[in-house]
């Protein structure tokens, strides 16, 4: 005898103190799937770079050594990430919604360099993304 097994999302709502199961129909479900996925890892460690250059600028720090001192962090874990504030609005913004070139990291970001120039920056990250495009194809 064979046997067919469907497969079918439900979301799970609470209004008040009920439990509400709803299916979710063919095309959110799509959606949900096509939705880049974000780098949570990177983007926490993109905001704790913005907050520790704001703690430089208003002179709260005077440098990444002393920030790693007072969150007991080594203070290269600390200078590394500071360069992430250096990134352009655009990659960051490309980082927040996922679509980010694949291979852009918080490891790679680490163990390679990138120009402070956004422009150059741009250029070297799209180069990125149309290497990662060709070997996906």
């Amino acid at each position: 005898m064979n046997k067919v097994q469907a497969f079918k999302p439900i979301h799970f709502f609470q209004r008040g103190g009920r439990k509400i199961v709803t299916p979710v129909d063919d095309a959110t479900a799509q959606a949900q799937l096509n939705r880049p996925a974000t780098n949570l890892p990177l983007i926490h460690a993109i905001a704790r770079a913005f907050y520790w250059a704001k703690l430089i600028d208003l002179g709260i720090a005077s440098s990444g050594s002393e920030i790693a001192e007072k969150e007991g962090l080594d203070p290269s874990t600390v200078n590394e990430r500071l360069r992430l504030a250096l990134l352009s609005p655009a990659i960051v913004e490309s980082i927040l919604n996922g679509t980010q070139p694949q291979e852009l990291t918080m490891q790679w970001l680490t163990r390679n360099t990138f120009p402070s120039d956004w422009e150059k920056q741009k250029s070297l990250f799209r180069s990125r993304q149309e290497k990662d495009t060709l070997e996906s194809c």
